[in-house]
């Protein structure tokens, strides 16, 4: 192989890893229940680029909790958190609450970093 192709194979292939390095994760728990209502605690952590809006879709949503310095909004099975200046910091997680009557119904998180999105959602 030439020079050129190799150097070519060796940039797709580092293009291609990145992403996977710089993906926030989520981890979904439930926390408790009343009046038919579960807390569904989903928490978010970071790596690489900072984290700066959360969205959580599918399950019915009755109420949030945002965390400190954050703010949520939510509407039918849609919740959005975001924040100007305590984002989920590479290395360190934060946690949102989502109260519903569907604990077990499926739910996508997707995050934005303080412009663009940042990695790809994740099925919970």
């Amino acid at each position: 192989m030439k020079r050129s192709q190799l150097l070519l194979l060796f940039a797709a292939f580092v293009l291609s890893t990145t992403p996977a390095w710089a993906q926030p994760t989520a981890k979904k728990a439930a926390a408790g229940s009343e009046d038919g209502v579960t807390t569904v605690i989903i928490t978010v952590s970071a790596t690489g680029e900072d984290v700066y809006g959360v969205t959580i879709k599918g399950a019915k949503v009755e109420d949030i909790r945002a965390p400190k310095g954050w703010v949520g909004i939510s509407s039918g099975s849609n919740a959005m958190f975001r924040t100007g200046e305590n984002p989920v910091k590479s290395g360190s997680a934060v946690a949102f609450k989502v109260m519903t009557s569907e604990p077990s119904a499926g739910m996508t998180v997707s995050f934005r970093g303080k412009e663009d999105v940042v990695g790809e959602p994740i099925d919970l």
